[in-house]
């Protein structure tokens, strides 16, 4: 489904409350998704499509983050273990191909990715990162902008450039923000 496409199902326009501050009137959307037992958030505005069950192909060779590619409308995309790359175990099986729940297709700039979701709760109103929220965990990836609390979870607020950088940048290929990622 693309972003332009209205999003159906579970999806709660209710607001997420940080840890520790109140609320405050600015906010931004963002989408809400589980991957094993952590939960995250990205803007929105970075996420081209949700595809249900991509079927990934791996590709022999490619750093641990990079679980393979999948065929999404007529592109090959890359699709990125954001567990491994926040210092998780993998979740793929072993073996040539695997069909994962979704796949969350991230645009930042010309270049696109996907993220593997076990769960796509939907969207929700946060207050801005640079108003509200905790500080990441000092062990966080640089793309972990801050945590807040959702719902009795808490959920690392992800931000795409970053997160692409990042996934770039362990895969060897250079981007245009790759002095952002250290």
């Amino acid at each position: 489904m693309n972003r332009q496409d209205e999003l159906p199902g579970r999806f709660e326009a209710g607001p997420a409350t940080p840890l520790g501050v109140e609320r405050v009137a600015e906010s931004q959307t963002l989408m809400v998704l589980r991957l094993g037992r952590r939960w995250f958030a990205m803007d929105v505005r970075a996420i081209e499509e949700v595809a249900l069950q991509g079927q990934v192909t791996r590709v022999p060779m490619s750093p641990p983050h990079i679980l393979g590619v999948v065929m999404l409308r007529g592109r090959l995309t890359a699709v990125v273990g954001l567990e491994q790359m926040v210092g998780g175990a993998g979740m793929l099986p072993s073996g040539d191909m695997a069909t994962l729940p979704r796949l969350l297709v991230v645009r930042e700039g010309g270049y696109e990715m996907a993220i593997v979701a076990e769960e796509i709760h939907g969207i929700i109103e946060h207050a801005p990162p640079d108003a509200a929220g905790v500080a990441p965990a000092a062990d966080a990836p640089d793309f972990v902008l801050g945590e807040f609390e959702w719902q009795g979870q808490r959920v690392s607020l992800l931000e795409a450039r970053l997160l692409v950088a990042a996934a770039a940048r362990l895969a060897g290929v250079a981007s245009p923000w790759q002095d952002a990622v250290q």
